[in-house]
Formats: structure tokens, C-alpha cells, sequence
């Protein structure tokens, strides 16, 4: 939902974001997960605002939803645990590999100074192919995928200066150069990241200025359904056209996580519970051999 967009394999030697290849993109990311952002763990306030009337409102009602309940600001000693899902779904007229879901956990350094600790748990009815479950302990090298939250902690909230950032850091996204798409990529891939409430509301903020949105009903990858914001944009390589698309929840309008369509190559659902505060690794990661950088 957090590489390609956003998140990126433990063992990546790349030092910006690779440009964007068309089709899904989230499963087999950051140890085998996608990432992304919705309500859970923590409890979230209510917040029930009129029925939207167009894309860019729903966009503003998750933007006052994103900062409704503060929760504490993390050391850069600690860790943000989290869990993952991501479905990757044939469509019709594709060669059909079988439904694929998984669900992970993650403990991710807030500095990124200490090891990331991975948990994926394929579905046993869908198990994820080549993989199985698996529990890595990583270094985070030089140049490994997207910020840190400590990272995001120090973007901008200024409209325009946030406007600029993520028109620099979606550059190295897609190929094209419309500020538009730059800006609505960047927001899909650090979305995909534990993200402080205030910057989160700011990226949706400008979201709602992009031309090209509109508002549609969809399933997160939990299979609840909530209020989508998608965007359409033609990729190019052969005219593909991607929907890309937020969704929230239709009552209080916190960010559940989001698709990815193209239309001939597939669909991917991804979502993320919101982050709890720990110190330490559990236990059991003691057992585990850490992977250093090359």
C-alpha cells in the first residue's frame, strides 16, 4: 500500500525509488508484504461528518479523521509493530496464478538504527506461492526503500512545501513528469508507511486538489468495504490504464488502506492496522540469524 511506490525488499541496494513498471506492485515487498494504513489496534475516535459530495471532500473528512485521535509520538529508539494484508486477484482475460494472500507482522525501528523484524503468515487456504511462512531479522542498509517515520517526522505540513516534496520524491516513481501524477504516486507509496497523524492529513489534503478523482465503493483487504477515492491514469507501455485508489471507512472516514486495477494484468488490495509503541523485539526474534548489509 509502503519499493516500487512505497515499501521495498529487505535486501535492496537502490538508492531511490526505481521507476514505475506497470502492474501489481505491492506483494512481494519488504519480506514478502505490502503496506499500507488503516484503523486498528488503537481505538479511534468516532467522527461522522455529512455524506460527502465528491472526491475531494471524502479526501478532506479523512484528512480531519487522520488527526481526530491523537496518540503518543514514538522515540527513535522504539518500534512501531504493525500488521499487513495484501490479496492479489486475477482479472478476467488473465492467465489465472490463483488468488494470493498474506498476512504478516512487522516491528519496524522508528530510525531505522536497529534490525526490522518480519512475520509473514500466508493464508492456509491461498498460500502465498514459493515462500511460505517465513521470519526474517534485517539490517536496514544504505539506501534500503522509503523513509523512516523518524524521516517523515521532518516533511513539511506547509501545503506548498509538502507540494514540492512530493513532487521531487514521485520523480523517481513514473516516467511521466505531470506534477499531478508525481504527487498522487508519491502519496501512494509513503502512505504505505507508519506515517505521524499531521502528515498524513496534509498529503490527503493536496490529494484533493488533484485533477482526475472521483469517488467509488470498494473492499479493503480485509473485505470490509468502504469509500474509495481512485485516480486513472494511463501508464503507457501498450496504453495500460491503472486505477489507483484510497479507501476509507464509510462512517468515520479513517484510511483503510487501497487498490491498485489494471485492467488485463490484475488487482491488488492492501491494508495495514495502525501502529502500536514497543521498546523492544519479541522474544522469540532472538532465534533469529540477523541479516547484515553486503
Amino acid at each position: 500500500m509502503f519499493r516500487d511506490a512505497g515499501r521495498h525488499r529487505s535486501d535492496s541496494t537502490k538508492r531511490r525509488p526505481r521507476a514505475r513498471r506497470v502492474g501489481l506492485r505491492r506483494v512481494m515487498l519488504a519480506g514478502g508484504l505490502v503496506a499500507a494504513m488503516t484503523a486498528g489496534a488503537i481505538a479511534v475516535q468516532a467522527f461522522r461528518p455529512a455524506a460527502p459530495a465528491s472526491a475531494a471532500e471524502v479526501l478532506r473528512l479523512a484528512a480531519e479523521a487522520a488527526i481526530a485521535t491523537p496518540w503518543p509520538q514514538p522515540r527513535d529508539d522504539q518500534y512501531l509493530h504493525y500488521e499487513q494484508i495484501a490479496e492479489s486477484r486475477p482479472e478476467k482475460g488473465v492467465p489465472d496464478p490463483g488468488t494470493r494472500r498474506i498476512t504478516g507482522e512487522f516491528w519496524e525501528s522508528v530510525d531505522g538504527s536497529r534490525p526490522r523484524l518480519s512475520w509473514g503468515k500466508p493464508e492456509k487456504s491461498s498460500p502465498h506461492r514459493g515462500r511460505g511462512e517465513y521470519k526474517e531479522l534485517v539490517t536496514r542498509c544504505p539506501g534500503d526503500g522509503g523513509p523512516t517515520y523518524a524521516d517523515l517526522r521532518g516533511w513539511p505540513t506547509d501545503q506548498e512545501q509538502l507540494r514540492h516534496k512530493l513532487a521531487e520524491y514521485g520523480k523517481g516513481m513514473v516516467l511521466k513528469k505531470d506534477v499531478a501524477t508525481q504527487i498522487w504516486r508519491a502519496g501512494t507509496g509513503i502512505l504505505g508507511h507508519p506515517m505521524p497523524p499531521k502528515l498524513q492529513a496534509a498529503i490527503f489534503k493536496i490529494a484533493a486538489t488533484l485533477p482526475g478523482i472521483e469517488t467509488e465503493e470498494l473492499k479493503d483487504a480485509t473485505g470490509k468495504t468502504g469509500i474509495a477515492v481512485t485516480r486513472v491514469d494511463n501508464l503507457g507501455g501498450g496504453g495500460a490504464i491503472s486505477r489507483e485508489s484510497f479507501i476509507f471507512d464509510k462512517t468515520s472516514y479513517v484510511f483503510l488502506g487501497g487498490q491498485e486495477l489494471v485492467p488485463g494484468r490484475g488487482r491488488e488490495l492492501w491494508s495495514i492496522t495502525r501502529p502500536q509503541i514497543t521498546d523492544a523485539l519479541p522474544a522469540w526474534s532472538k532465534s533469529l540469524k540477523l541479516r547484515k548489509c553486503h
